[in-house]
């Protein structure tokens, strides 16, 4: 598998990943109904994108075959991916209504998991000492009972992911890991100018 020709073929494929999750999005059921964030497109694609711009081509080559092969099984990984999260959030609901109808995981994948979601972790902290405001704007950083963290939303997406997006993930977390690099810079400084501002520096003072 090799990357994208261009950044206008790698722009294309970040789309039809987005909208495949947005469509996914849409059929996901609330315990409370519909939800708010379930009409908004352009926050949802301002989030998704911005997590794609941290991406290499060959995650994102391999992620768009799990939207589509999920598809075709059936399967709604968005669905499954709140699903996983409440793990976190309510665990007797999830051990009990969830949990028998997630696929099961095996130890190999929950450490891939764990790696990858304490690398993001640290990231978001370092983020959020350089640029608190930001930071505070989102959600709680690590697993706080009852809320959703940043933490327990990595772990429940992560665990949607095949086995082969999960090993181009690690790989790439262990390659940035090495070289110093923080991917939750890429992703915010993304964010922010998506939402027209010049730079994190220009949000964080005008937040």
């Amino acid at each position: 598998m090799f990357g994208f020709k261009n950044e206008e073929e790698r722009r294309i494929a970040v789309e039809s990943i987005v909208k495949d999750e947005w469509d996914m999005f849409q059929k996901v059921q609330n315990i409370g109904g519909r939800a708010g964030c379930q009409n908004d497109w352009n926050t949802f694609y301002i989030m998704r994108a911005s997590q794609y711009s941290a991406w290499n081509d060959l995650m994102l080559k391999s992620y768009a075959k799990d939207l589509k092969d999920a598809a075709e099984q059936g399967r709604n990984l968005i669905t499954e991916k709140y699903a996983y999260m409440m793990e976190y959030t309510d665990p007797l609901y999830f051990k009990r209504e969830l949990e028998p109808h997630l696929p099961q995981l095996d130890l190999e994948t929950m450490n891939m998991v764990e790696e990858i979601s304490w690398y993001l972790v640290d990231c978001e902290k370092e983020l959020a000492k350089a640029f608190p405001k930001l930071a505070g704007a989102g959600r709680p950083i690590e697993e706080a009972g009852g809320f959703t963290s940043l933490q327990s939303y990595a772990k429940g997406e992560l665990k949607t992911y095949s086995r082969n997006t999960l090993e181009l993930y690690l790989d790439h977390v262990r390659a940035n890991r090495a070289a110093g690099k923080n991917l939750a810079f890429t992703v915010q400084d993304t964010t922010v100018k998506m939402y027209g501002y010049a730079s994190m520096e220009d949000a964080e003072r005008k937040l």
